[in-house]
């Protein structure tokens, strides 16, 4: 009855674990956080129209919450312990609620991921009705042709630590994390709708707190949504 979800997260965990160098067994009982970005619930969702197959395990292996949870159980982490859903933005919120943790002293190293399986049509059906879906399968983010985006799928999971950590060792170091920045749309024409002002905004804040000139990146990375 464990949503497919809950066991590819554990397993993209340990992966992470074992590619910064850590052994588990070694963090058992510490202050570890588990911060997971997490939305879709079609597993869950076909187990409850056919309650017959319904077992004791249908609530704890299909939350949301327990993505996470999961992690901290059975690795015996003792530190904060969530799963965020803000839609398409749910692996970002994740990612600033780690470095907060990060940030104030409650953890030394914090596990910050998100999952997600398609495993139902219902979804598909409902984002092609409201337009959202592309229809030439495409995502053109940046086109004046874009049409819609194009779902996705699948697990990551990556260790994050106080640079100031002590405790540990870790191995290879893939980068720095300087700013996470944070804003909504707020009243748009459509609730699916962003805000192109907003999103600038979020810009110049997030530079201006990163004390990064924007002349200077080399790569942007962003979200798929057209």
């Amino acid at each position: 009855a464990m949503d497919p979800q809950q066991r590819l997260f554990l397993q993209v965990v340990w992966e992470a674990l074992e590619d910064a160098g850590l052994r588990a067994d070694q963090l058992a009982g510490s202050n570890v956080g588990v911060f997971v970005g997490a939305s879709m619930t079609d597993y869950g969702n076909s187990l409850a129209n056919d309650p017959q197959i319904a077992d004791g395990y249908i609530m704890s292996g299909n939350s949301l919450a327990v993505i996470s949870n999961r992690v901290s159980h059975v690795f015996d982490w003792h530190g904060p312990s969530m799963t965020i859903d803000t839609a398409c933005s749910s692996s970002l919120f994740a990612l600033e609620a780690a470095a907060k943790a990060l940030h104030s002293g409650q953890v030394e190293i914090a596990v910050v991921g998100a999952t997600n399986m398609m495993l139902a049509p219902s979804q598909f059906v409902g984002f092609s009705a409201a337009r959202m879906l592309s229809p030439t399968g495409l995502c053109q983010a940046f086109s004046e042709n874009a049409d819609g985006y194009v779902r996705g799928e699948g697990a990551v999971a990556f260790v994050l630590c106080r640079e100031d950590a002590e405790s540990v060792v870790f191995g290879p170091d893939y980068g720095r994390l300087l700013h996470v920045g944070l804003n909504t749309s707020g009243s748009t024409v459509n609730i699916a709708l962003p805000s192109s002002e907003a999103q600038y905004e979020l810009l110049q804040s997030a530079y201006r707190d990163a004390r990064i000139d924007p002349e200077d990146l080399a790569f942007v990375e962003a979200h798929g949504t057209g």
